[in-house]
């Protein structure tokens, strides 16, 4: 036998037979037990440090594969991410965190009834952090189909399991927004503006929020020190004034008194600091 190149758990194997294979050749030569002994110690240690380094080699060659899928996924290539995806999952099994980018690819590229189903399992086989993206992303499906209602349930799951989470919580207040909830919507936008004070999306959320209950000058205010351009502060003010439209509707259908006017939050005031921040066109999801 001859130890040969090759993968290297054949290496490996190939290198302990070659050592156990010597250790009995000792044994036939000159029966020396002892020595024996030794040498087959000698080579089952030979072999666990080769198998070790060989499982480490494939670790940190899975870690750096996912995370260039990840690294596609954050600069949108979102097609691209689902071929990587497929040959990661052939080569090391679909973990949790594969399924969570696969479901978001999936919803990324406008298959959303294959999204659907992936996040429904993710939901169903996970647990913490992951169960709440698949949740969120559950949420956001249905947010594209106008359907808020179903949005708000999906991201009032997910917020209870990753409540620390500022783009669910943003997410669940522009969700009760669309339905005319204004009110209740303060709560989680603010809390989304708290966590993420210099984020674009929450801080247009907040705005969104102000101008809906009336407080243009502070909603005004916030857009000046956000820096945000012509173009987002006039879709801002078009989408205050549809949400404005929804509560006012609302109300009247409910019998609802009209709200009363609420204080600002700190997380409002803290944004009288100067910001250096571009928001993105619109309001979330």
């Amino acid at each position: 036998m001859t130890c040969s190149d090759g993968p290297a758990w054949r290496r490996a194997a190939t290198l302990a037979a070659c050592l156990l294979l010597s250790a009995l050749a000792g044994c036939a030569a000159g029966n020396n037990g002892a020595a024996v002994m030794q040498q087959q110690a000698e080579a089952q240690v030979e072999l666990a440090r080769l198998r070790d380094k060989t499982a480490r080699a494939e670790y940190s060659e899975q870690a750096v594969y996912l995370g260039l899928i990840r690294k596609m996924q954050q600069d949108g290539l979102y097609f691209a991410s689902l071929a990587h995806i497929e040959v990661y999952v052939k080569r090391y099994g679909a973990g949790p965190e594969i399924q969570v980018m696969r479901a978001d690819a999936l919803r990324e590229t406008g298959q959303d009834k294959a999204a659907v189903a992936a996040y429904q399992q993710l939901a169903a086989t996970s647990q913490g952090v992951q169960a709440a993206h698949a949740h969120h992303g559950l949420g956001l499906l249905a947010g594209r189909q106008e359907d808020f209602t179903a949005a708000i349930t999906e991201l009032r799951a997910a917020l209870a399991l990753d409540p620390v989470n500022p783009r669910i919580a943003s997410d669940l207040g522009y969700a009760l927004m669309r339905t005319g909830e204004l009110q209740e919507a303060r709560v989680p936008v603010m809390q989304a503006l708290e966590l993420d004070a210099r984020n674009p999306r929450m801080i247009s959320n907040a705005v969104v929020w102000l101008m809906a209950d009336g407080k243009r000058a502070q909603a005004n205010a916030m857009m000046h020190k956000a820096a945000l351009p012509e173009a987002t502060r006039s879709a801002i003010r078009k989408e205050a004034d549809r949400i404005a439209r929804a509560a006012a509707t609302r109300d009247r259908v409910t019998g609802r008194a009209a709200a009363k006017p609420t204080t600002p939050t700190a997380a409002v005031a803290a944004l009288a600091r100067p910001l250096t921040v571009i928001a993105r066109e619109g309001a979330t999801p």
